[in-house]
């Protein structure tokens, strides 16, 4: 086995210190393999029960990132990744050309079988292009949710059923929306009054929307005056191992946090809505209104990691 064999390529110094664990082996494979640029997110923090992004997460992904409907005869197509480990904007323009692109299917990269997030109705796909413009805010490919059009991707519930903790880490932009109740940015997909759901809520100028981390029919507040104009990143995490019990932090800070027990699994996922029939009102209420760049859940506590992987994700995306 040689260096091809482990991390695809990485230095020969991480096989050394795999093999003979010499001290310089180990400093020069090992820990220089932790900066190695080819080492991605959920490389460096696996076992994420499911991830959706426009950037690769894994190097040990080879999947695509998206498939993609063209509006002008729904002809459709799998997108990969171009050599920077991007969305591959060349093959999705050649491909929708001046017509307009839609999100049939959202690629997990986290490696587990079935949990791709998926809208076979084409007026309820998310938009990519918008007639021939790939949509992009500060600079970073994103999906387009449109308010009112009941758009969202579902991941099947037999696939996708994990219990607390669960921390979710997920990039989005919300648009200001006229007589929007609530904007729900995902959903467990639960078919009763008691789901796991993140939402904003109570005001429709998008900069001071409350956000809620709704567990278990508690709603913990957050108010989020200080978003930014192009994008936040939200982490929330639930049933952790030490107090506060529940958090929601905003841009790498903590905004609100109790101590309520969270029951309620991730059983199914919606991105962009609730789940269709559940207890939660009409579809158009809760409609996401804006852009998602990117989601990740992990079945487990990531406190000790989230420093990390906010850090992460704000380098790619430069939010704050």
């Amino acid at each position: 086995m040689n260096a091809n064999g482990l991390y695809n390529g990485l230095d020969a110094g991480a096989a050394m210190g795999v093999y003979n664990g010499t001290n310089v082996g180990a400093r020069a494979g090992l820990v220089g393999n932790e900066q190695n640029a080819k080492l991605r997110l959920l490389d460096r923090y696996p076992g994420a029960a499911a991830a959706y992004s426009l950037r690769k997460l894994s190097f040990r992904y080879t999947g695509p990132c998206i498939r993609v409907r063209r509006d002008s005869d729904n002809a459709e197509i799998d997108v990969g990744f171009d050599g920077n480990g991007n969305v591959n904007l060349a093959t999705l323009s050649s491909f929708v050309g001046a017509n307009s692109g839609f999100i049939t299917v959202w690629y997990d990269q986290s490696g587990n079988s079935g949990r791709d997030s998926i809208q076979t109705i084409t007026a309820n796909q998310p938009r990519i292009v918008n007639l021939g413009v790939v949509e992009r805010e500060n600079n970073n490919t994103c999906l387009r949710w449109v308010n009112g059009n009941s758009q969202h991707l579902v991941v099947n519930q037999s696939n996708l059923n994990i219990s607390q903790p669960i921390s979710t880490f997920s990039v989005s932009k919300l648009t200001a929306a006229s007589g929007i109740n609530a904007s729900v940015l995902f959903d467990n997909n639960s078919a009763t009054n008691n789901p796991f759901r993140f939402y904003a809520t109570g005001n429709t100028d998008a900069p001071n929307n409350t956000f809620i981390l709704y567990t278990n029919n508690i709603g913990l507040l957050t108010g989020c005056g200080a978003q930014n104009a192009n994008q936040n990143l939200f982490t929330t995490i639930s049933q952790t191992a030490t107090t506060p019990n529940n958090e929601v932090r905003l841009n790498g800070t903590e905004v609100d946090n109790n101590s309520g027990t969270v029951v309620n699994p991730l059983n199914g996922l919606t991105i962009g809505n609730v789940r269709p029939g559940a207890g939660a009102g009409t579809l158009a209420i809760y409609d996401w209104s804006g852009w998602i760049f990117e989601l990740i859940f992990y079945p487990s506590d990531q406190a000790l990691n989230r420093l990390a992987i906010e850090t992460n994700i704000n380098q790619y995306y430069k939010i704050y």
